[in-house]
């Protein structure tokens, strides 16, 4: 389990060098069998600790565990990824107010993500997470319309992949925006 932590560790601070978190928002798991190590909530993610993470069942709640448990536990039950990641990225937040879904311009948001559905619904609200949970199953990789990425993975690497991807992809079309102005 060592490992497992000082992976999301790792990826932590590279969410922080990548502006995708700031201050305590995102969160991020990994399943280990039957159940999940999750972040705790008001973690830092850029400045992780192994006393920032619990070790849950899926589907139980637990007190201190990240908000967005549910999230967590319905991408679990609806897949087999091994890594779920949530971050708050300034594109596409931004992005995800104004469209239904974000079609990549670049050529490796085009190859890796080729389309990302922007899923609405209160946040914490079941209905919510099976939603993303959902968009998961079909693509990987999901917004949450004003909040932010979902991405998931065989492994956290390949959740933050995808989040990268799917950030940088939001920035360029809004550089796009902001150019045909």
């Amino acid at each position: 389990m060592q490992k497992v932590i000082n992976e999301m560790i790792k990826i932590g601070r590279k969410l922080g060098q990548f502006r995708l978190v700031d201050g305590a928002s995102g969160n991020m798991s990994c399943r280990i069998g039957d159940f999940m190590l999750i972040t705790r909530s008001g973690s830092i993610l850029d400045d992780l600790t192994p006393q920032d993470f619990v070790y849950v069942k899926i589907g139980e709640f637990c007190k201190g565990i990240s908000s967005d448990w549910k999230v967590h536990k319905a991408i679990y039950e609806k897949t087999d990824y091994k890594a779920v990641l949530h971050c708050h990225g300034v594109y596409n937040v931004v992005l995800s107010l104004i469209h239904d879904e974000i079609v990549p311009r670049d050529l490796e948001g085009g190859i890796f993500l080729k389309k990302v559905r922007v899923v609405e619904g209160e946040f914490g609200s079941d209905e919510v997470a099976e939603a993303i949970a959902d968009e998961i199953a079909r693509n990987g990789i999901a917004i949450h319309k004003g909040h932010g990425i979902y991405s998931a993975g065989k492994d956290m690497i390949e959740a933050f992949n995808k989040a990268c991807y799917l950030e940088h992809s939001c920035e360029i079309l809004y550089r796009l925006k902001v150019l045909k102005r």
